[in-house]
């Protein structure tokens, strides 16, 4: 395990119990306990503590509540009033790369205090166009969620969400991400191809005060020896990723878009046949005090469930539309909400992408259940729409167990108030339109079959009846090997989404029967219904590891449903 040897082993003890604890001490709670000696494992300790615990403000009520229970009470319910679809869906702002000072680069790479990872000494390998730079700061901020009500938050560059990123196949970067919280940071590019040391592994900490720099390659991996290009990303994001805080952080703030394009989506585009007009849509769901701080439960494992819904960080906002063709990238960005999406006249859409990949041809759909950290890339036809539209939730979901059924009335997450005359010319994207191809992964690839049974023991979350440990290999495929992998959901009535990093993975079966056509080609999120059996083709190229999969509803992550893989 190399890549951990040199972030250094020593580092990760002391460094596992401040990623979860000096973040409590930012919020003012002290008598922190000391990392369990029994089993290796910091969420005994999370437990004792909080255990002891019952509700905790910062100086002031002004970074949320803790809450405690032994046995999960009725949720708090949010009490703020607020009218829906005031304010205006928000864009969040395209990251603009830092420019050259007389010809030379606005920082080193490697220069931070974490470093940057081996492969960019290889940098000219990656690159068809020239290497661009970014500077990306963690950093607390004020932002406003329900109109007049201002929430204390965590942010990056001091925006919710984030900035987009808008980047290129074969167009390197490099991002200098400087903490100034009072808590440990990993940041993971959900959907990318990169090195491990860029991959927000959950120990490869940013740590307060310090900074990294993540090479991102946009790259593809090699088939057949030639790049494959049918790998291209297309709907990616980045959040935080750090080990036994990612619920936490996620939950205050830290998430954003991370958009990658290519000549053949460029033609796309061009040539008119997919919209010009392209909107991301973030779907969230928080819960606030009385005083307007989130509400977050600590010892909550099960999973955060918001009564107050938003996308693009607005409470239920409005958008205004013409009558023409739109793109929409939609990304449940929840910590364990689970959604059913439908248009309120029940009109049809298109998909033409599935988490970070464009599909192969459009294909039209009705309504579409996204898991949490899914992502679903849509057309929607306005032009015979009427006045006013809602882009609807159907799911009825009250804890972090699973989906419990059908909403009798649905929740409008945004209204679609829809304008202007019909056009002359618009996209011609229709069902069947081609859109990119797609790379099938063989049987005959395939060299090794893992299985990976998902499960609960001790009121922690398991894989293969293990918690996770950040220093234990569990698997080593093979640099250039294909494997099967079945994974199972055995935890009874749980429903766990598992992704998988750096690679896509081609889902071959769900309880032996072949899958939705719309998730049959390139994922990174494979959902698991309670009792489910997936099995899954993954190629594994590029970049040594190690990398991670794990369940993302986020606290079953941070309380260790996930495993390491190590790339040789």
């Amino acid at each position: 395990m190399d890549r951990i040897n040199d972030e250094g082993r020593a580092r990760i003890d002391a460094s596992i119990g401040r990623g979860l604890f000096s973040g409590l001490n930012y919020l003012g709670i002290t008598n922190l306990p000391k990392r369990s000696k029994s089993n290796g494992s910091v969420n005994e300790g999370r437990r004792r503590f909080l255990s002891a615990a019952t509700v905790a403000t910062v100086a002031g009520g002004a970074w949320g509540r803790f809450a405690h229970a032994q046995v999960d009470p009725p949720l708090p319910p949010t009490t703020i009033p607020y009218k829906p679809f005031q304010q205006t869906l928000p864009m969040p702002p395209i990251l603009q790369p830092l420019a050259s000072r007389s010809g030379a680069p606005p920082f080193v790479p490697g220069t931070a205090h974490h470093g940057v990872a081996d492969e960019f000494a290889d940098v000219a390998k990656y690159s068809q166009y020239p290497l661009k730079y970014y500077k990306v700061e963690m950093r607390p901020a004020l932002h406003q969620y329900i109109p007049g009500v201002k929430t204390p938050v965590w942010t990056y560059n001091g925006i919710l969400p984030g900035p987009t990123f808008k980047t290129r196949i074969g167009e390197p970067i490099v991002v200098r991400f400087s903490n100034t919280l009072p808590v440990e940071t990993s940041i993971h590019f959900h959907g990318g191809h990169t090195p491990s040391h860029a991959d927000g592994f959950p120990t490869y900490f940013v740590d307060p005060g310090r900074d990294r720099d993540y090479f991102y390659p946009n790259t593809v991996p090699l088939h057949d020896g030639r790049l494959d290009y049918n790998e291209s990303v297309s709907t990616c994001w980045y959040h935080d990723h750090a080990m036994d805080l990612t619920g936490p952080n996620v939950q205050f703030g830290l998430s954003g878009m991370y958009i990658c394009t290519d000549r053949l989506e460029d033609n796309l585009v061009s040539s008119g046949v997919l919209p010009t007009l392209d909107v991301p849509l973030v779907l969230c769901d928080r819960r606030f005090n009385a005083d307007g701080t989130l509400y977050y439960d600590m010892l909550n494992h099960n999973g955060a469930i918001g009564d107050v819904y938003l996308v693009n960080g607005k409470v239920q906002p409005k958008f205004q539309v013409q009558r023409r063709k739109y793109r929409f990238r939609i990304l449940n960005g929840s910590s364990a909400r689970y959604y059913d999406l439908r248009f309120s006249d029940n009109r049809p859409f298109l998909q033409i992408g599935n988490d970070a990949w464009l599909l192969p041809f459009a294909m039209q759909r009705e309504s579409m259940v996204l898991c949490m950290a899914k992502r679903a890339d849509i057309i929607v036809d306005f032009t015979d729409a009427p006045s006013e539209l809602y882009l609807n939730n159907w799911m009825l979901h009250e804890d972090g167990r699973a989906p419990a059924g059908t909403l009798t009335t649905p929740v409008p997450l945004i209204k679609f108030e829809v304008v202007g005359a019909k056009p002359k010319k618009d996209a011609t994207v229709t069902v069947g339109t081609p859109i990119r191809p797609n790379t099938p992964i063989l049987a005959s690839e395939i060299v090794t079959t893992r299985t990976f049974d998902l499960g609960r023991k001790n009121g922690s979350w398991v894989i293969n009846d293990q918690l996770y440990e950040p220093e234990r290999i569990d698997a080593s495929p093979a640099l250039g090997s294909a494997e099967r992998w079945i994974l199972t959901n055995n935890s009874g009535g749980w429903w766990h989404p598992v992704h998988i990093h750096l690679e896509s993975h081609q889902i071959q079966s769900i309880n032996g029967a072949p899958p939705a056509p719309w998730l049959a080609y390139k994922s990174d999120t494979v959902n698991l219904e309670g009792g489910t059996t997936a099995e899954i083709f993954m190629k594994f190229r590029t970049f040594k590891g190690p990398f991670v999969f794990h369940c993302h509803n986020v606290e079953h992550e941070d309380v260790r449903m996930m495993m390491n893989f190590e790339t040789i």
